[in-house]
């Protein structure tokens, strides 16, 4: 009854029209009690006026069920184009907060000369974004190594002059010292050279936030221990604060997004979970949470595909726990390496955690449109997407003496994660955007890249996001049961 006259009129001609299983209906009224009537695809018949048209009537449903669904979710798509954001079409600037660690803030390689040029995924992500005709206002609050729950502010409150539970953030040169900036005490060792004040999300200099884009501590989250623990308790509490901020601004919402990461090199080579860094880890020790566990963990991230599998799971719960949107670019990653195909045994071990109820019910990995955009197949050209540490460093995510990389991403890495944020958030292709070069973007230059590698990585961008924007988006069927 609290639908308009014209929404009820078309749902039961819908109804009447054939049987429809009760999915159907839901989806149905929830599209039509948000105005979407006129998006409903329609033929000629009675309008609700009474009188006839060609548009008024409504096609009859159709004979097969996933048929008809596709029909209703085009008619919630039509709708959402309507209700747009101003800032996903350009008109006006996204202004977003990045909030994570160092896959966010981007360390540099080891023969970087400029240690302040970072492989920085909020600037790729502006320059991506503007290159493309839209605009951003960028922010990021990030420390090296932690989950989310050390920026929440009930862990990193404003003001604190409590010594034994902050400590200034004064001597950092991305840090002005006017801003009066703290962080939680105890977080060790830090780079100074890499972090900008941790205490922007309350702060809002530009006005209320349009996206709040949250890495959690990569470890964390194929883990279901630290996820209840850290990550899901964490989104919650972020979803109350965008309410506050909604409610003292009167404007809409921000949107929380969860930066779906990427798997290691070879996935995990030890077999013990390593040590958590200190400071970082308050609501438990990762190595305890991750071997109570259910499951064998090692299984679930013994090499790239199946740690990279387990990640795309355990991010793609933030969507039941207050995230609104979720960002593909470890699938992206996965597409760009070949997609290699997920072992049956780790498989098995990670749907089992979750019941077989996955948060991510797609077939995965996603493969790339063209095999030639996936050039970073292989161990040896794999390597490329990571970040060079010299050749003296021994890393511990392979055994090959001639690689010499960690697991944070370079250039390449990082700019496939800007494009498939870009293609996710503006719901737009990145085909065509801008190759950085050195660019200067809010004071930090830019790495740089080939034209042919930027190509590719916008390609599998948009492979990776643009077939599934409704399950990035939490659109699906599923979501409305």
């Amino acid at each position: 009854s609290s639908l308009p006259t014209g929404s009820r009129q078309l749902l039961s001609r819908f109804v009447e029209s054939r049987s429809m299983t009760p999915s159907s209906i839901l989806l149905a009224l929830v599209l039509l009690q948000h105005g979407a009537a006129d998006a409903v695809p329609s033929a000629a018949g009675n309008c609700p006026d009474g009188s006839s048209g060609d548009g008024c009537g409504i096609l009859p449903w159709p004979d097969d069920e996933d048929t008809g669904l596709k029909m209703l979710q085009t008619a919630g798509r039509k709708l959402r184009a309507k209700r747009a954001p101003s800032w996903q079409s350009g008109e006006q600037p996204l202004k977003i907060l990045f909030v994570g660690n160092s896959f966010t803030y981007g360390p540099p390689p080891f023969d970087r000369e400029d240690k302040t040029s970072l492989n920085n995924l909020p600037r790729l992500f502006k320059f991506i974004a503007e290159s493309l005709g839209k605009k951003v206002i960028q922010e990021e609050d990030t420390i090296g190594g932690c989950t989310i729950d050390r920026h929440l502010p009930s862990n990193n409150p404003e003001a604190c002059s409590d010594f034994s539970k902050c400590r200034p953030v004064d001597d950092f040169p991305r840090v002005n010292a006017s801003l009066l900036c703290t962080m939680p005490v105890g977080i060790t060792p830090l780079n100074p050279t890499y972090h900008p004040c941790p205490q922007t999300l309350l702060r809002q200099p530009h006005g209320s936030w349009d996206v709040i884009a949250v890495n959690e501590h990569s470890w964390g989250l194929p883990v279901s221990e630290i996820r209840r623990k850290y990550t899901h308790p964490a989104l919650q509490e972020l979803a109350q604060v965008k309410e506050l901020m909604a409610s003292q601004a009167r404007q809409a919402k921000p949107l929380v997004a969860m930066y779906m990461t990427w798997a290691y090199l070879n996935g995990v080579l030890d077999t013990i979970p390593p040590e958590g860094k200190p400071g970082c880890w308050t609501k438990g020790d990762p190595v305890d949470l991750t071997l109570i566990s259910p499951g064998r963990w090692h299984e679930k991230v013994k090499n790239f595909a199946c740690q990279g599998y387990a990640i795309a799971q355990g991010a793609a719960t933030a969507l039941w726990h207050g995230a609104d949107v979720l960002v593909p670019a470890g699938l992206a990653w996965q597409a760009a390496r070949g997609t290699p195909e997920i072992d049956a045994s780790c498989k098995k071990e990670i749907d089992e955690e979750y019941n077989m109820k996955l948060p991510l019910n797609l077939t995965l990995p996603l493969p790339a449109s063209n095999t030639k955009f996936a050039r970073w197949s292989g161990e040896q050209l794999g390597s490329q997407m990571y970040r060079y540490m010299g050749p003296d460093y021994i890393s511990k995510f392979t055994l090959s003496p001639d690689i010499h990389v960690d697991h944070h991403a370079s250039e390449l890495g990082m700019y496939l994660n800007a494009l498939v944020f870009y293609a996710t958030l503006f719901e737009s292709s990145p085909i065509g955007a801008g190759v950085p070069a050195g660019q200067v973007i809010d004071n930090m230059t830019l790495p740089t890249i080939s034209p042919e590698d930027a190509i590719a990585l916008q390609h599998i961008a948009h492979d990776t996001v643009m077939g599934n924007l409704d399950v990035w988006w939490n659109r699906t069927i599923s979501a409305y049961r």
